[in-house]
């Protein structure tokens, strides 16, 4: 454990985080530490140690010239190109490991990139090495298996149908991106590195774009008689691969409903918030135990229902949230210093990130407090007595998620 997180908390949000540490210097600093161990990293290009070790010859004077492992199946076969994918995803994968430990899934993200970089202009090798696709694919497999496996399936129908690697890599650098966020949303720090690294790749296969223009680009061969591979084979990992992508991106997008009345629902996001927010407000000072989350994930639900019932009753009275109770809400965030576990330097949605998590937002958390005082003044308007009517008789119709409730328990 550190600082009541799990160990595997240190991998989502690293040791800066954890420790309390924080503060733009910090930030800066370890961003540039992350970024030069993941370059240096990456400089390691597992092509030309090979080829110059195994086989005495230096892989960018042969074939394409290109330091990767495309030229390497083609020059040396599909031994030496297996070794160089592990060697490629190895070093990529530390990489990752250095900024997640350090800045959690946003240090993986830029070591990550920083490697690939490495990869494509190596400091070992006088700067010229591969085109960083595979070590680019290693980033996303390590940080983001569901947005690799989407663009590894449009990667693989691509080049099963056209035999052209290039241009399948050249596809999926389009599509990387808008992939991404879609899946961990538009983050500055992941997506705009994301582009550019994209974006070289895409102009260091210029020749290969004039090369498929003019129909002269080579094709890939890994099975009998100049085929790819098998028809047979091809159909089974093409359906095979669509299918999990699929089946991934219901899971990711579906939405769960943790409390459910009527036409109105609660995700488990916004349990989450609530259960959240009762926790480090009971806990202030106090030591925290799995009894005391399974009373506080109880009052959590009581709270979403009467949410939800009252909220209901309200709307259909026509009465609605007053300019004080909207206002407090929105000002939530004004003075961050107040709120339980704020650090220095902290934002509105670093805040929320660390507190409630990276899916919520601070919009998200004022939305639920706003719900909150709507049916907090409208308790306060009918009285107890009729509140505890209407709750009563709406007991038998609001649906709760027990799983939810165990997910959530046991995660925060």
């Amino acid at each position: 454990m550190v600082s009541g997180y799990a160990f595997k908390d240190v991998f989502y949000y690293g040791f800066l985080y954890l420790t309390n540490q924080s503060g733009t210097a910090l930030f800066i600093i370890s961003m540039i530490l992350i970024c030069a161990a993941g370059y240096l990293l990456g400089s390691i290009n597992t092509a030309v140690i090979l080829s110059k070790k195994v086989y005495g010859k230096d892989i960018r004077e042969c074939g394409s010239g290109n330091a990767g492992m495309t030229n390497v199946l083609r020059t040396f076969g599909k031994k030496a190109a297996i070794i160089t994918v592990l060697g490629d995803v190895g070093k990529t994968g530390i990489a990752c490991l250095i900024g997640a430990l350090v800045y959690g899934q946003t240090g993986a993200f830029l070591a990550g990139f920083a490697s690939v970089l490495g990869h494509m202009w190596p400091v070992w090798f006088k700067f010229k090495g591969g085109k960083g696709v595979l070590s680019l694919a290693s980033v996303m497999l390590l940080c983001c298996p569901k947005v690799f496996l989407i663009c590894f399936t449009v990667f693989f129908i691509i080049v099963a149908v056209s035999k052209y690697i290039s241009l399948g890599s050249v596809l999926c650098a389009l599509l990387l991106p808008i992939v991404t966020s879609r899946f961990i949303g538009s983050q500055n720090y992941v997506i705009i590195p994301q582009i550019l690294i994209c974006l070289i790749i895409i102009w260091r296969h210029r020749t290969n774009i004039k090369r498929l223009r003019e129909g002269s680009e080579n094709k890939i061969h890994l099975g009998k008689e100049g085929k790819f591979l098998p028809k047979w084979i091809l159909i089974v990992i093409c359906v095979v691969l669509t299918a999990a992508s699929v089946l991934s991106i219901v899971l990711t997008f579906r939405t769960e409903y943790a409390v459910t009345y009527k036409n109105d629902k609660m995700t488990s996001a916004d349990l989450r918030i609530i259960f959240i927010t009762l926790k480090n407000t009971y806990f202030t000072g106090k030591e925290r135990s799995e009894d005391h989350d399974e009373e506080l994930m109880q009052l959590a639900v009581d709270t979403a229902k009467s949410m939800l019932v009252l909220k209901d009753a309200a709307i259909s009275e026509n009465r609605s949230i007053s300019e004080a109770g909207r206002n407090n809400a929105i000002n939530y965030f004004k003075d961050l210093s107040m709120l339980y576990g704020s650090k220095e330097g902290d934002t509105a949605e670093t805040y929320c990130h660390r507190i409630y998590g990276y899916d919520i937002s601070p919009n998200d958390v004022i939305r639920i407090i706003a719900a909150g005082a709507f049916a907090g003044e409208y308790r306060e308007a009918v009285g107890e007595e009729k509140t505890n009517a209407l709750l009563s008789e709406a007991e038998g119709n609001v649906k709760v998620s027990d799983k939810i409730q165990k997910a959530i328990t046991a995660k925060y």
